[in-house]
């Protein structure tokens, strides 16, 4: 495995950022994006195809492809760099959390790599791709440097009461909430920050994905509360796995004869927005255009929305008040309909939400969202969690 160094403003750097259902890649030479692009619908049974979108200066790419996992999407963008004549010499990945073995991102070496095997079982559709993946970069590239960038970094700070379950002392010293979109919640609190020409607020942001969803409670940029726990089921329903559950119904399905295989696909790919649905799509876009004649599409977008909402009741009271609310990736940023419906009747909060601004929202750039004088200020800010990789790979590279 790479053990080399190499020098970073010379080299050009590939990060992959592995999502629920999407590959996200871009690929950085002096600090410049020279090519990025998305594999959307990666691994799910939607309504509409999966598809890999390239953007390469003036050229523009769309290819309806097979991507049944993210190791074959990962081998299309191996294939789309190479017919273009692009050079990889390190690629960057974001995994899930380090598991207590690292405090910060790490090279992938032959020391590294049985720690990394073993945090697997955290984040099973993250964690679990990215090592693929790196076998895949070994196969496809040889021993170029790679590297991992932990998510749940962000997080690191969590007071002790936010941080605990409630279990038996030694088990709640070995099982604790990590959280994860730690990359997505510094990159749009410091944007956030940069926007509203402040650092000393109370915020809840949302990170809602075409895959993986999460809230954050942040007070003056710290984290103090997140979703997502010691594995990132916790939290909100999401478009496969299932978010909060009565841990007794794990102990029913064990008892019912479940073995930890069938919980795990059960509870992570065949649970959420999915298997409320009955099958129909793990895509909230998909299930709100037939919700008016699906009564099951209705329920998951219903209890999705639900969800989000008690979320943020929750946070602004440990926050003891709210001042901004945030949302961002690819559903908080492209779906108008989903930001309306949580923000519909919480004036008692203080969230006005302008339906105008919110309809003609663009997602490339911050937008506020609220009506003038709104006490709680909505923004709906971009993400760009592959910088945050990239500028990390530096320094572990050089």
């Amino acid at each position: 495995m790479a053990t080399a160094s190499i020098a970073p403003d010379e080299a050009s750097v590939l990060v992959f950022n592995v999502g629920s259902s999407s590959l996200t890649f871009k690929l950085y030479r002096h600090s410049q994006v020279t090519l990025r692009g998305k594999c959307h619908r990666v691994g799910v049974k939607s309504r509409e195809p999966a598809f890999m979108e390239a953007h390469d200066g003036e050229t523009h790419a769309r290819l309806e492809v097979g991507l049944a996992d993210h190791v074959e999407a990962a081998g299309r963008v191996f294939d789309y760099l190479a017919a273009g004549g692009f050079g990889v010499d390190a690629v960057g990945h974001r995994f899930g959390d380090g598991g207590g073995h690292f405090e910060r991102g790490t090279v992938v070496t032959a020391q590294t790599r049985p720690l990394l095997d073993q945090c697997a079982p955290l984040a099973p559709l993250h964690n679990v791709a990215v090592l693929a993946m790196i076998d895949l970069v070994r196969r496809r590239l040889g021993d170029i440097p790679q590297y991992v960038v932990f998510d749940s970094t962000f997080h690191a700070g969590l007071p002790d009461v936010a941080r605990a379950y409630a279990l038996p002392e030694v088990l709640a010293e070995k099982y604790r909430k990590h959280g994860f979109h730690g990359l997505s919640y510094a990159d749009v609190m410091e944007k956030a920050m940069w926007y509203l020409g402040e650092s000393h607020f109370k915020a809840v942001a949302l990170h809602l994905g075409t895959g993986g969803s999460s809230a954050c409670a942040i007070v003056d940029g710290r984290s103090v509360d997140t979703s997502m726990g010691y594995s990132p089921l916790q939290g909100l329903v999401m478009n496969t796995r299932c978010g909060d559950l009565d841990p007794g119904i794990i102990i029913q399905l064990l008892r019912d004869g479940h073995d930890v295989d069938d919980l795990t696909r059960l509870l992570h790919r065949e649970s959420g927005l999915y298997g409320l649905s009955g099958g129909l799509s793990s895509d909230i876009r998909d299930l709100i255009a037939v919700m008016d004649n699906e009564p099951r599409a209705r329920l998951a977008v219903d209890l999705y929305v639900y969800r989000v909402r008690q979320y943020i009741g929750s946070y602004t009271a440990v926050m003891n008040g709210l001042d901004v609310l945030i949302f961002t990736d690819d559903v908080g940023l492209r779906v108008p309909q989903v930001r309306s419906a949580v923000c519909h009747d919480l004036d008692c909060l203080g969230v006005h939400l302008d339906e105008e601004r919110n309809r003609l929202a663009g997602p490339d750039r911050i937008e506020p969202l609220h009506v003038e004088g709104s006490r709680v200020r909505i923004l709906a800010v971009p993400n760009d969690e592959e910088s945050a990789i990239y500028s990390e790979g530096l320094a572990l590279l050089a």
